[in-house]
This record gives structure tokens, sequence and C-alpha cells, in this order.
């Protein structure tokens, strides 16, 4: 386990634990300057979160300071706890609005000795989406499988102002294998490079050495940057469905897209049904702007409630979502969280205008 303060910046904990042997899986997209208390704030997720699952699946034990200034000591270095009601999992994911936290207890898993990573480009994002849940069927679960559409490697390469590997295809997805044992490892990449060719990929590009593995995830994790750079005014959600609905969610919203006549652009992480869907201004002028944003929001959230998502999967409901609540919870479930937020704070004196409506 590792002993941690919030302001912790997510990668530098990577590589200070991984020289030791050692490997915290959380990794969200803005590791390199996203601190643990924002993880535990937002029940922080990332492309491992297949596998190896979110924050909230690693955190043992929390301090944390009450609104009326009690400090709390939660859980600690124990692998069971069942005394008393789990608090440690109601403050993940709270935003703020229950307490601050001042320390964090971790489990950490043994460094995987192996790791393969497949680049495979699609000439059509359906297919790709296809891949995805023949792959789950196969009962093969890799750390991470990521998917970005055209205009997202586009926007990164722009960015960067350097070309990336097959950017004209319709999609990619990104696949990490990973494991202590070499024989088995590569057994499931045998499977899981044929399981990609039959669903119609162009290739399969593999990387094993870190010099590689960093240049095929540098696009994946510039993502978000480069969209803001394409169009600063943007506005994104990342609703989550069953990892079955994918397919049907992609298409969806791509039908969104073209009702509303607006550009979205689409990446996340197919391997756990968490999708980024991106609504971009470009050119559009702002009263238009304004007037779509609410609507497209709103089709994108009933298209995910009906496939049996929800309206975030981890980046938290925070102002801009919190209208939209009750599409999501009942109003009794709402009256509930209400009544626990107040009893933890009942001035409201911690992000007041946070989660709810």
């Amino acid at each position: 386990m590792v002993t941690v303060e919030p302001g912790v910046i997510t990668g530098n904990l990577h590589r200070a634990v991984e020289a030791e042997g050692l490997f915290y899986p959380p990794d969200p997209a803005s590791l390199d300057s996203c601190s643990i208390g924002g993880n535990i704030a937002e029940g922080a997720g990332g492309p491992r979160a297949v596998k190896y699952g979110t924050t909230k699946d690693y955190v043992c034990g929390l301090e944390a300071v009450l609104p009326s200034g009690k400090v709390i000591i939660c859980g600690g270095k124990l692998v069971k706890n069942v005394t008393g009601y789990n608090l440690i999992q109601l403050l993940i994911g709270s935003e703020g609005t229950l307490a601050i936290v001042t320390k964090i207890i971790l489990r950490l898993l043994p460094l995987p000795k192996v790791q393969i990573d497949l680049l495979v480009p699609f000439d059509d994002l359906q297919a790709a989406a296809n891949t995805v849940s023949a792959m789950i069927a196969q009962r093969i679960v890799p750390a991470a499988i990521e998917f970005m559409e055209r205009d997202s490697v586009l926007a990164v390469e722009r960015l960067l102002q350097r070309s990336a590997p097959f950017d004209n295809a319709a999609a990619h997805l990104l696949i990490q294998l990973d494991g202590n044992v070499e024989a088995a490892v590569d057994a499931d990449f045998q499977v899981v490079g044929e399981l990609c060719l039959q669903h119609g990929a162009r290739d399969v590009l593999v990387a094993r050495d870190r010099p590689t593995l960093d240049r095929l995830w540098e696009v994946r994790r510039k993502i978000i940057e480069a969209l803001r750079n394409a169009s600063p005014i943007n506005h994104m959600e990342d609703v989550v469905v069953p990892r079955s609905e994918i397919p049907r969610l992609l298409q969806g919203i791509r039908e969104i897209a073209q009702q509303n006549a607006v550009h979205i652009a689409i990446f996340g992480h197919a391997g756990d049904g968490n999708v980024h869907v991106n609504v971009l201004k470009d050119d559009l002028p702002m009263q238009r702007w304004e007037a779509l944003v609410p609507a497209v929001t709103e089709s994108v959230y009933r298209l995910t409630l009906g496939l049996g998502g929800t309206i975030t999967g981890e980046h938290g409901v925070g102002a801009t979502r919190r209208k939209y609540l009750p599409l999501a919870l009942d109003a009794a479930q709402i009256e509930v969280q209400r009544r626990i937020r107040a009893a933890f704070d009942p001035h409201g004196i911690l992000n007041p205008a946070k989660i709810f409506p």
C-alpha cells in the first residue's frame, strides 16, 4: 500500500511505485496534471478500468475534514473492513460536497511483467465497435480497449504537427494486453489480432518496447487538448452504457449529429462502455450554438438511458449536469442523497452549487 496526500500528481505516483516493482492501475488521460485528491473527488477512471477498475477499487483508507472542522479517519491499511457504513466509498466521487480529504491510503498491485499494445485501424466506426463486442464475447479482458474516430486523430496531428499512424482510417482501436506470463499474453494477442482482422481491420500495429508504447498512447492522451485547440468552444459529455450496447450508442450519436447538423467527435473507453461525446462549435453562430447544446445533450442522455446506461461515467455531475440528474435518478434517490449531504454539511458550505438541481 501507499499513503499519500491529496496534492500528489497521479503520474508521479505511477512512476514512484513502478520503481519499486508495484502498480497503481487508475490512469486518467490527464495523469501528468491531475491529483490523487481530484481523482478521489471525481471517482476517476481511465483506460485501464476495463480490467482493473477505477479509483474506488484502490482506496483502503481516508483522512477527511468535515465542514464542522472535525477530522475523521476511515479505514486504514486493511484488506477487510465491514465496521459500520462504508464512508470511504461515500466520499469517493462526492465532488467535494461532503468533506475535504487530507490523506489517502491506496492499494497497490504487483507490476505486470509483460505488456503488448496494439493499434488497429478500421475503415468503418461500426466495425471497430463490433470488434470490441466480439473480443469480450471471447472472454479476453485486455487492460484497455480505447477507440478514436478519424476527426479526433486528425485534431491531434494538427496539435503535434506530425503525422499519426493510419490517419486516414475511420476509427482506431488501441488495445493493451498485460500479464506475468509471456506465453499467455502472446496467446491473447494472437486471438485479438485475428478477431480484429476478421471484423475488417486494415492492419494490426504491435508495440512491445516503451518508446513505441508511448508513441501509440500519445495520440490518445492528447485528444482532449487537441479538440480544444481545434474548437476552443466545445461541450463534452462522458456517457456510459453496458459494453454490449456500444455499437448502438455510437450509431445513435452519429444520427443525433446529422439531425442537428453539428460536428460531434467521439472517442473513449470502449472496453468499459464509457464514451466521450465532444460537440464542437466550429463556425456556428453563437446564438445557434447556445440553443443547440442543451438539445443535443438531452438527446444523448435519453439515448444513453434508453440503452441501460447513465449520464456520466467518470467526469461527475458538477454544475453542468445537475439539471439533468432527474433524468438518471428517481426522486427517492435524489432525496436520500440530499439528506446524506445535509448530514455532512448542514450549512451547505462545501460546493453548494454542485450535483443537485
